[in-house]
Formats: C-alpha cells, structure tokens, sequence
C-alpha cells in the first residue's frame, strides 16, 4: 500500500511535468508577447511537490515533511499571487458550430457527408476545405499587412480571431497549417519585418534599435532581441552593421 502511494506521487509529478509543458506550448499559440507570462511558479509548484515525495520516501521523517509542507504552501500563495492571468477565456469547443461552418451546416446531409469525405480530411476538426482555409489566410495577411495589427504589443490569437469574425481555434489552425508556425512566432515575424523595413529608411539612423523595436509591437529589450536572433540568426546590432556596411560599399 505504502509502496503504491509512492509510486503514485512520482506518477504524478512526472504527469505534471507533461502538462506544464503542454500549457507552455498553449500559451505562445494564443499570446504574441509573452513576458508578463512566466509559468516559473508552477514550475516551482511542480519541484515542491517532488521535494514532499523526496522526504517521504527516502528521509521518512513526519518534522521534515511538515517543514517541508509548510514551505510549500508559503511559496505556493506567493508566486499564485503575483502570477500574471494567462486565460482570460477559454477556447470554444470544436462542435460548437461556429461562423465559417455556417455554409457547410445549411448543406443537404448527403452533401455535407460527401464534402466531409473528400475535402475535408487535413481540417478534420474544424471541418474546413482546403480553399476556405487558404481564402481565410489571404485575409489575414491582407488585414495585417493594412492595419498593421501587430503594431499592438498586446494582440493574443482571440483579438484577431474577433476582428475576422472567426472562431480562435479555426485561425490558430489556418496559421500552424498555411504559415507553419505557431501565433507567437507568426506575430512576431511580421514585427521583424517591419522593423527591418523601417531599418531601409534613412532617418533610421536618428532613433535607437529599441525605439525602432517598440514602433513595430515589440515591448521589451530582451523579447526583441531574442525573436529577432531566432528569426534571422544574428543579433539586432550585428544585423544592423551588416547592411549598413554593404550600403557605404555599394555607394563607393
């Protein structure tokens, strides 16, 4: 009994583990900025809980496991409470008919069944074709590319799922399917190539790479430097010497 109580806490953390890092994973496809959000206290919450089950199994001692206890708790209300809210609403569930299912749902069943069977295989979800799908990615591109809405530091995946009249779910999959990254990463290659646009100006010279960063949605130092590093391989500076000297070489 003792040895599968055990058993069973060690199963858990290693459990909580997976679904930490599926909550990470959830989060940069919902938020394009994601410095207010750190997850470090359920990381914390995860090693406390594995602290407990070390105590219990190996020191076996009932003072060191109310010490140890006790911390726990402590800590848990302290990083709870200056922990960013992540999830203001939750996605809605897939079945629930959503705007852009409207065309399919007034369909005859033989025809909705027919549709389901050939086009809509990649989307099974959603329940999507292919030519909706890449209809409502050339919308989202013309709409960023007009209102340059990732100039909002804090545009998530819901606000621009609002401005297309459209369900967050089905845009986080026309974006992981059609542009192959998730909405973190596609948000911010846009601010990237905005910035580098503003860089081909002259008066560019005038203003600070972190002035030129926030023009284009960025709100900290450290999350323009590293998307721009991971999206183009070398830092903002280096980045910048490097066109500027091929500029003077070019006009000599």
């Amino acid at each position: 009994m003792v040895t599968a109580i055990m058993v069973s806490g060690v199963v858990y953390v290693i459990f909580s583990l997976i679904l930490l890092k599926k909550h990470q994973q959830n989060i940069v496809g919902q938020f394009s900025n994601t410095d207010k959000i750190t997850l470090n206290w359920m990381r914390y919450l995860i090693s406390g809980m594995a602290i407990i089950w070390i105590v219990v199994i190996f020191l076996q001692s009932v003072q060191a496991l109310y010490v140890a206890v006790a911390l726990f708790i402590f800590f848990i209300g302290y990083f709870g409470i200056h922990q960013t809210g992540v999830f203001s609403s939750p996605l809605p569930p897939h079945e629930v008919i959503l705007p852009i299912d409207l065309e399919i749902a007034s369909q005859p069943e033989k025809m909705r069944i027919s549709a389901e069977e050939s086009d809509y295989t990649k989307y099974e979800k959603t329940k999507i074709s292919e030519d909706k799908a890449s209809e409502i990615q050339a919308k989202l591109i013309d709409l960023m590319k007009e209102h340059e809405c990732y100039k909002d530091p804090e545009l998530t995946l819901g606000d621009l799922a609002r401005m297309m009249n459209i369900s967050p779910g089905i845009l986080s999959q026309i974006i992981n399917s059609k542009e192959g990254k998730n909405f973190y990463d596609f948000v911010n290659t846009l601010r990237i190539e905005a910035f580098k646009q503003l860089l081909s100006h002259p008066e560019s010279k005038q203003y600070t790479l972190l002035s030129l960063a926030f023009e284009c949605g960025f709100n900290s130092k450290t999350s323009f430097n590293r998307n721009f590093k991971k999206i183009m391989g070398v830092s903002p500076s280096t980045y910048v010497k490097s066109i500027r000297t091929d500029i003077k070489s070019g006009n000599q």
